[in-house]
């Protein structure tokens, strides 16, 4: 049987068959490719929108920080507006205002409690005192001549203090300008740079007025050595500590829709560090408990304590006194507004204080960080209420969210 010879067109147009289907593959693959990496990029682009990593300090949990906002208040309310951006603990904003044209009541709201992390509501105090001096600063810059009564330390109540108002002579202060310029400052500080001793005198200056309330600066190697020893020996005793724990992660805010949506607690923006490595973390999905803590622990080793230029301590006679917590509290104010106008960062490290007050919680005799900070104080005639670091920032600090000015007055 013979075989029919096949022509010379034939060949070709085989040949080229062979080839535009071979092109045709390529094609195919090339396109594919192009089209796996065109929806892999989409994704992430998305979930960048999505987490907010193109808008960090943007959208309505930031809109209290704006100068628009602050021009737009007016009368008693635009001194509620200062106080919704006071320091505060884990950003919790544990206040309500009852607001008239002649006075403000202020409240404590027991419900953003910080449980065993501030078992005492030392710190919520502290916080409100933050709150009430810029009410004061405030008054004071928007005409009012502002007369503060404190609520009695006896009262079990969430009755906190009353501001009377009535028409003044208007006084502005680098104090109530650096207002919405204030933000806590978790990064790394300069290490190669000093506080000034003489700005650290004027610090003490604003205390001048508060004879229950005393600040003491720790600057040595020794005693910044012994403070941030501390401080990283109570992070892990929180974090050892299961109730503890599970009180401070649950501020956390991870989720930038829930940031907008809840507009309180801590971020990753506000924790400070470069710009690729907060937006790489808001691309991920939520971190554990676990690794939230070692992120904390390791910051605390390597950040906050081995960079702090100074420790400062605020104690006060009685720290079961109501007012003279809210008095630090007000002392604390204007210790960070000073240091934002001065170009300063600060950050509470407040855990020693924390862990004494889970101490006293659970009943367990004398306290060991009570002891610790005690003798830091080296004065038995004094409690210490707070501890924080101070330094020059290598970079700006981002502001956390805040609930709107309506979310707070009843």
């Amino acid at each position: 049987m013979s075989l029919k010879k096949r022509t010379t067109e034939e060949v070709k147009t085989d040949e080229n068959s062979q080839e535009s289907s071979t092109l045709t593959r390529r094609q195919f693959l090339k396109k594919a490719g192009a089209s796996v990496l065109a929806l892999s990029f989409g994704g992430l682009l998305w979930r960048a929108v999505d987490q907010g990593v193109f808008s960090t300090g943007k959208g309505p949990a930031y809109e209290p920080w704006s100068m628009e906002e602050f021009d737009r208040a007016t009368g008693a309310m635009a001194l509620v507006h200062s106080a919704v951006l006071a320091s505060n603990p884990h950003n919790s904003q544990p206040w309500l205002f009852n607001v008239s044209e002649s006075s403000i009541a202020v409240f404590a709201d027991s419900s953003r409690g910080l449980g065993t992390m501030d078992p005492l509501r030392r710190e919520m105090h502290m916080g409100l005192g933050c709150a009430l001096e810029n009410l004061m600063l405030s008054a004071e810059a928007n005409g009012y001549s502002a007369r503060l009564i404190y609520a009695s330390s006896e009262s079990e109540s969430n009755d906190v203090a009353r501001i009377e108002l009535s028409p003044g002579a208007k006084r502005d202060s680098l104090l109530y300008q650096a207002i919405a310029k204030r933000h806590t400052h978790r990064g790394a500080y300069h290490t190669g740079r000093a506080v000034p001793p003489r700005l650290l005198q004027d610090f003490e200056q604003l205390c001048k007025d508060e004879t229950d309330v005393k600040l003491v600066w720790l600057t040595t190697p020794e005693l910044r050595k012994t403070a941030g020893d501390l401080v990283i020996s109570a992070t892990e005793a929180i974090i050892a500590d299961e109730e503890m724990s599970h009180d401070s992660n649950k501020w956390y805010r991870d989720d930038w829709n829930d940031l907008q949506k809840y507009r309180d607690g801590l971020t990753l923006d506000a924790q400070g560090g470069p710009l690729w490595i907060r937006a790489a973390g808001k691309m991920l999905p939520p971190v554990s408990h676990d690794n939230a803590n070692q992120f904390w622990l390791n910051s605390t080793r390597k950040t906050h304590t081995p960079t702090a230029a100074a420790y400062g301590l605020l104690a006060v006679r009685d720290a079961g006194s109501k007012e003279e917590r809210l008095r630090a509290g007000r002392i604390w104010q204007r210790i960070h507004l000073k240091g934002t106008s001065e170009g300063l960062a600060m950050h509470p490290l407040n855990q020693p204080i924390e862990m004494r007050d889970r101490e006293i919680q659970l009943g367990s005799g004398s306290s060991q960080y009570g002891q610790q900070l005690g003798n830091l104080m080296n004065d038995a005639g004094w409690e210490v209420l707070f501890l924080f670091r101070i330094g020059y920032p290598l970079e700006e600090a981002s502001p956390s969210p805040r609930r709107a000015v309506d979310d707070v007055v009843l």
